[in-house]
């Protein structure tokens, strides 16, 4: 268990705040702090380190003063703590110390110490800040972790960087532009792994143009910055140098420390909450041995449950306590520190611990010793830390081995020579494959028995010494180089080779590492390639019509005989490198190369008709211009087609001049078809007024089937309150009954008047719902279909009941339309009205009206239907036609179902039909 995993926040835990106040932000109750500390860390092995504000060192442990060699009176008389820093850390200290005063939040980050012999040790740190009630920092304290030995293992993984194709990690070159140029295979091989593609532009940084901006171009300089991609993290370093035009990213996986840093931050969260989450049983005690606070690990190790222990005397909580440990006790009050590795604790049920324990005296402002605090540790957990340390080191070695085993798998052929000549070459297996030469075989053909291939450029036999690794060797850089090789068993290769130069700590050369691809394939692609641009040209030559290829200059690059002819030259050769102003006049030259430059701008292509005048007669060409790409998608020219179209227009013109004429004796007819439109006006006025009247019929007929619906509703209304009525006589015959027998109480009359008063609003409400229902809607607007359905029903459902007429309404989910919600609900009372006469009138048994609301293809749809035996096939085709009746003048004006047609379908939109299903006749209404 690691010491700052004891240490919390300070005066923080199961005491009250007045305890705390009194015991740590008292006077003096920073250095009662510091004294604490200090006796508690005193034996850590870790070091650990409290300074003050004003730079001073206010105290160290053992483990301090054997890390940088000091001792503690040496550190103590130092004027500034920045002694032990280089100054090249310095800044970035002081960065993160006034972070920490700004937040609040501890800070964790890695520098060196300069030891008293002048050496240098790597740590890592986290810095805590302690501060007073005011909130005024009091002081710093610190653990300090060795970090030799990870930064051994850093150097030996950049040591192997020096391999670009090989190497584990992402290695990208992009030109200035962000474009990716080259990158090795590991690249591919982690967008692979972490899923998000295989585009290596993912990790060329979006601010590449800020960073190439504040560059001077003189001088090499680099930036790094943190990458995150996926579920990965990456430290990317960017490289600029003034020897090459291009941008060198190196990419490395340090997921595994970011989530390590992620465990150091979370258990320094842990370590601010001690009191209450310690991993350690820690009691705090006064001179009298009772509990001034205590850890919650406390009160679970010794299975004290939720126990408040303050005030308690620790003798009458533990009693089987042994005299031993009273008596280390009573030693520790008079001021002695205390210690035991491994102790027997019998408890009072016969269960052993073994435990690790510590005392150390604490002291009051007056310098007195206060009581004292019992820190104690299964050692059990302890070994276990120290395992998974091992664990850790063992699993670093092998992922060394790992990264080694991946350089020999590599199928990039990698090569490596130790000596500046280049005498002695060793190479991977992919390189002995390439090369055709054994396994372990020498690859140098400088050797005394050298290898038996031979290395061509453009045809001719390499020396030795112009080789990529005996120039590298020398300190020569060999990048992107394509020589041609000639294994002893005939087969020919072409390698992509590039070396670079291993320097020693003086900066001379001392050897080389190369890698070599084989490019045989892209070779031959290379030719695919050329033959389709002889295609391309032969199609240009034989096409009929002028055709050109120009470059981003407008120099003709390419042209057919059709346009060479037309300029009056007797070769395309002969109009290779000019321009248009070469060609034409001024003015035809600028139009052409405006085109050309609005193409290659837009990257669109465009149609033009071109006017020229060749010896005195007028030519017209239809022009198509189109930009020219390389395979990057970079604008590289354009290419155009013209085709005479002069005939064409020619014969456009004939055509106009017909249409002219044709035009004229159009206007003399129209003059004629003028005066029959004016006859043809006046017969339409008179039918527009016989339509007007027509309309005015229907509107009168609408409002004579709106009064006779509302003469059935008045019958409804009359039969509605018969019963309220009747309720409300007897109510008031028995007041004056109870009157003559005595009875009339004020509690019986209250009851009885509010009773009253209820049928009285019942009433009244039965006359809204009428007078609102027959309101004339002057607005469409937003309804719910279902309760519109529900106000219709409430006008006739007691006169259904009262005529035993079982209504069924299916409505699983509400819907809304737009539209006029009381004539919806009149014409939905016209139908309910045609189904109750049509029940009546045929006596069925158990008569039965089903209302459905449901959706269908985007639409509602209502569907009323009876079982009163349906409508006549005879008649079916007639029910909606106006004064259409099958019950005879006196029994209705044969009006409803016209209006309820003509309000569904004509003011709203939709379709009524009707048709005979099952039992009786089903009406549909569909909006």
């Amino acid at each position: 268990m690691k010491e700052e995993d004891t240490i919390g926040k300070l005066g923080e835990g199961d005491c009250s705040s007045g305890e705390k106040e009194r015991h740590w932000d008292g006077e003096g109750g920073g250095e009662q702090e510091i004294r604490f500390l200090a006796h508690l860390l005193e034996g850590s092995s870790q070091p650990f380190s409290i300074g003050y504000p004003d730079g001073r060192i206010g105290h160290v442990n053992g483990a301090f003063e054997r890390l940088t060699g000091y001792s503690r009176e040496e550190l103590q008389q130092m004027g500034s703590a920045a002694a032990l820093t280089p100054p090249e850390w310095l800044m970035m200290e002081q960065a993160k110390l006034e972070e920490l005063c700004r937040t609040g939040e501890p800070v964790t980050y890695e520098k060196e110490f300069i030891r008293k012999d002048g050496s240098r040790v790597p740590a890592g740190l986290i810095v805590h800040l302690r501060k007073d009630g005011a909130g005024r920092p009091l002081y710093y304290y610190s653990f300090i972790h060795d970090i030799s030995e990870h930064k051994r293992m850093d150097e030996r993984i950049r040591r192997l960087s020096y391999f670009p194709q090989f190497n584990p990690n992402p290695i990208i070159e992009t030109d200035y532009a962000g474009r990716v140029i080259l990158c090795n295979p590991a690249t591919y091989k982690i967008l692979e792994s972490i899923g998000v593609g295989a585009d290596p532009g993912l990790f060329v940084p979006g601010d590449l143009g800020t960073i190439l901006h504040g560059w001077d171009r003189q001088s090499e300089t680099s930036a790094i910055r943190e990458l995150s991609l996926g579920t990965r993290v990456f430290r990317e370093t960017i490289v600029l140098t003034p020897l090459f035009a291009v941008v060198r990213i190196y990419l490395h996986d340090i997921t595994d420390i970011r989530q390590a840093e992620k465990a150091l931050r979370e258990n320094e969260k842990r370590l601010q909450l001690f009191i209450e989450h310690a991993p350690a049983a820690l009691a705090m005690f006064d001179r009298d041995m009772r509990y001034l606070c205590v850890s919650r690990r406390w009160l679970r190790d010794y299975g004290l449950g939720d126990r408040d222990l303050r005030g308690q005397c620790h003798y009458d909580v533990f009693p089987e306590i042994p005299e031993e440990w009273k008596e280390a006790h009573r030693r520790g009050l008079a001021g002695e520190e205390l210690r035991a590795e491994r102790d027997r604790f019998e408890r009072a049920d016969g269960s052993v611990q073994w435990l690790r324990w510590e005392i150390h005296p604490w002291y009051d402002s007056s310098e007195q010793v206060g009581g004292i605090v019992i820190f104690t540790e299964d050692i059990t957990e302890s070994k276990n830390a120290e395992e998974r340390f091992l664990q850790l080191n063992r699993e670093l070695e092998r992922r060394v081995a790992e990264l080694q085993l991946i350089l020999d798998t590599s199928p990039i052929g990698l090569a490596i020579t130790n000596d500046s000549q280049g005498a002695i070459i060793r190479g991977n297996p992919a390189l002995e494959n390439l090369l055709g030469v054994a396994v372990g075989s020498e690859l140098s053909k400088g050797a005394p028995s050298p290898a038996r291939y031979q290395v061509f450029r453009d045809g001719e036999v390499l020396a030795p010494s112009e080789l990529p690794m005996q120039r590298a060797a020398r300190g020569e850089a060999v990048a992107g180089e394509t020589l041609d090789i000639v294994r002893e068993d005939g087969t020919c290769l072409n390698l992509y080779c590039s070396a670079a130069t291993l320097w020693d700590s003086e900066g001379q050369p001392c050897g080389a590492v190369g890698a070599f691809m084989d490019i045989t394939g892209h070779k031959e692609l290379e030719n695919v390639v050329i033959k389709s641009q002889l295609d391309t040209y032969a199609i240009l030559d034989n096409i009929p019509y002028s055709a050109w290829l120009k470059d981003t200059e407008g120099h003709y690059v390419k042209v057919n005989w059709p346009f060479a002819t037309s300029c009056g030259y007797s070769s395309p050769k002969e109009v290779i490198g000019k321009t248009d102003l070469d060609l034409w006049p001024v003015h035809l030259a600028e139009a052409f190369r405006a085109d050309d430059r609005e193409v290659m701008k837009s990257g669109q292509r465009k149609f033009v008709e071109e006017h020229t005048v060749e010896n005195g007669e007028e030519r017209w060409f239809e022009t198509f211009k189109a930009p020219r790409f390389d395979q990057n998608g970079t604008v590289i020219g354009t290419t155009g087609i013209a085709k005479d179209i002069t005939e064409r227009k020619r014969a456009v013109e004939a055509l106009q001049s017909a249409h002219n004429e044709l035009e004229q004796k159009v206007a003399e007819r129209t003059r004629e078809l003028a005066d029959a439109l004016n006859e043809l006006r006046k017969e339409s006025s008179h039918r527009i007024h016989a339509l007007e009247a027509l309309r005015e019929q229907e509107r009168l007929l609408i409002h004579q089937g709106r009064l006779a619906a509302m003469g059935e509703m008045i019958g409804n209304i009359a039969h509605q309150w018969r019963q309220p009525l009747n309720t409300l006589g007897l109510i008031i015959q028995g007041l004056s009954m109870s009157e003559e027998l005595g009875e009339l109480t004020k509690d019986h009359l209250d009851e009885r008047v509010n009773r009253a008063m209820q049928l009285i609003f019942h009433m009244s409400q039965t006359i809204d719902d009428f007078r609102n229902f027959f309101r004339p809607d002057k607005e469409k607007v937003r309804f719910e279909m279902k309760q519109a359905i529900n106000n219709a029903l409430s006008l006739m459902r007691d006169n259904f009941k009262s005529l035993g007429i079982e209504v069924l309404f299916d409505s699983p989910q509400g819907m809304s339309i737009t539209g006029y919600p009381n004539e919806f609900s009149q014409a939905l009372l016209n139908i309910l009205t045609n189904a109750r006469d049509a029940l009546l009138e045929r006596k069925v048994e158990k008569p039965r009206v089903l209302l459905r609301l449901f959706a269908e293809d985007d639409r509602v749809v209502v569907t009323i239907a009876d079982n009163g035996g349906g409508i006549d096939r005879e008649i079916i085709g007639k029910v909606f036609d106006p004064y259409f009746t099958s019950k005879g003048p006196s029994s209705g004006t044969g009006l409803g179902l016209f209006i309820a047609k003509t309000i569904i379908e004509k003011n709203m939109g939709g379709t009524l039909t009707v048709r005979n299903s099952g039992e009786g006749a089903e009406f549909r209404i569909m909006v």
